[in-house]
């Protein structure tokens, strides 16, 4: 016997499976950053496109019958944006801090709710103000340990925290429209053909990957990237834009346990009152909603 699962439930679901995989990215700085060393960036990020596409493909079996001109369409709409947020931040990295990057990353949720506006005129409800507010907060004592002059490399992090928010606002937009499988599937490919565009004659950098460099491609391919950005791609067909951009907040969190985990970074005080800010943030636009959809 089948049940349905109300809208609430679903939405639920959608919420944790998001939470989930900002664990698994969590995972990954400390091995991107130990990984790419003198890689061209745009070829390790075409390599952990590829993976993903393969694996996505193999997922999605007789679904890629199905496969049209509308979702390769909308997968190259994606996975532009999608691009750039990886090439941006990585490229920032080597001229600004780590902690100065996570905040301006972060940045993304600031960004959503404009992008939203722009291409949906949704509003902003004030409980989601807030809740986007406090996570901010606690995002910057999580990761800021104070910020000058804006650098070039901050200015390519901010860039990378813009092509996220469009990323995930299009997301919005196609999700519902497409399966998840195929239009992960195409935005997967198309990421791949974009990084390796870019890389160039670098791509030959590829056949010389170390064994550490490709089991960590492979990983990072498969969990950080197929899994992830497939998750992502169902679970906005039942959450809103902006409650993804603020869940996507408890991703430092994760990044910085695991940091403590696996190569001994602690955190100060200061440090834990951020963590604990981003997800009395996400918290507080979440019971919003809860409410919200009570009154209507």
């Amino acid at each position: 016997m089948h049940t349905r699962l109300s809208a609430s439930s679903r939405s639920v679901l959608a919420d944790l499976s998001m939470v989930g995989i900002c664990v698994v990215w969590g995972t990954s700085f400390a091995i991107v950053k130990s990984s790419v060393g003198d890689i061209n960036p745009a070829t390790f990020i075409a390599v952990r496109f590829a993976i993903a596409s393969i694996i996505i493909w193999l997922i999605a079996g007789p679904r890629m019958k199905k496969l049209d001109r509308s979702t390769w369409t909308a997968g190259l709409f994606l996975a532009a944006p999608l691009v750039a947020g990886f090439l941006t931040q990585t490229h920032g990295l080597k001229v600004t801090t780590a902690s100065k990057a996570g905040f301006i990353t972060g940045m993304h949720v600031v960004f959503t709710p404009f992008l939203e506006y722009a291409f949906r005129r949704t509003k902003v409800l004030p409980h989601q103000a807030v809740g986007v507010a406090v996570a901010v907060a606690g995002l910057a004592m999580l990761t800021v340990r104070g910020l000058g002059r804006p650098s070039a490399g901050d200015l390519l992090v901010l860039a990378c925290a813009f092509a996220f928010g469009l990323h995930i606002v299009l997301l919005g937009r196609y999700s519902p429209r497409h399966d998840g499988f195929l239009l992960s599937f195409t935005q997967m490919v198309w990421s791949t053909l974009l990084a390796a565009l870019i890389a160039g004659r670098d791509m030959a950098q590829a056949a010389s990957f170390t064994p550490d460099v490709a089991w960590s491609v492979l990983y990072l391919g498969a969990t950080g990237t197929a899994l992830a950005y497939l998750v992502q791609t169902i679970a906005q067909k039942y959450t809103s834009p902006m409650r993804t951009a603020l869940i996507m907040q408890s991703e430092p969190v994760f990044a910085a346990l695991f940091a403590w985990l696996l190569i001994g970074e602690r955190m100060d005080a200061k440090q834990f009152a951020g963590a604990a800010l981003i997800l009395v943030g996400i918290l507080v636009c979440q019971i919003g909603d809860v409410v919200r959809s009570r009154e209507v």
